[in-house]
């Protein structure tokens, strides 16, 4: 596993963007990305060493997110990237972990699925799928 993105839920992406881009020296990484399967407005931020953050939006009242926006927003996930990613969630179910999200495509990764699970004394952790290798 290698960790691809850290998530942070946020009230608008396009000001909290600017402030992050002002305070830490983020450059943008993306557009601003439509997800209608969660139900999110995304975009990437990159620091000087290609770490990366995703700012995450809700795009509708009933988004996965909306409560976390509701309780301050803030950090939302660690995200890593994964090979094998039925495997990786069976083995993290079978550990104890709670299934919040089964293997779904998503905009933001160009259809890799992701899949997101809650491990206690963790928290909230997203794995997407690596990309194919040529």
């Amino acid at each position: 596993m290698k960790l691809h993105h850290v998530g942070i839920v946020v009230e608008n992406l396009e000001s909290w963007g600017e402030a992050y881009a002002r305070s830490l020296g983020l450059v943008r990484d993306s557009e601003i990305l439509h997800d209608p399967i969660q139900k999110v407005r995304v975009q990437f931020w990159r620091d000087e060493e290609t770490n990366l953050v995703e700012l995450i939006e809700p795009a509708a009242p009933d988004s996965p997110v909306w409560r976390e926006l509701k309780k301050g927003g803030g950090l939302s996930h660690l995200c890593y990237e994964v090979d094998g990613i039925e495997r990786r969630v069976g083995d993290a179910v079978a550990g104890g972990a709670i299934l919040a999200v089964a293997p779904v495509p998503a905009v933001a990764f160009s259809g890799r699925r992701i899949a997101f699970l809650y491990f206690r004394k963790v928290g909230l952790i997203e794995f997407v799928e690596r990309e194919a290798r040529p």
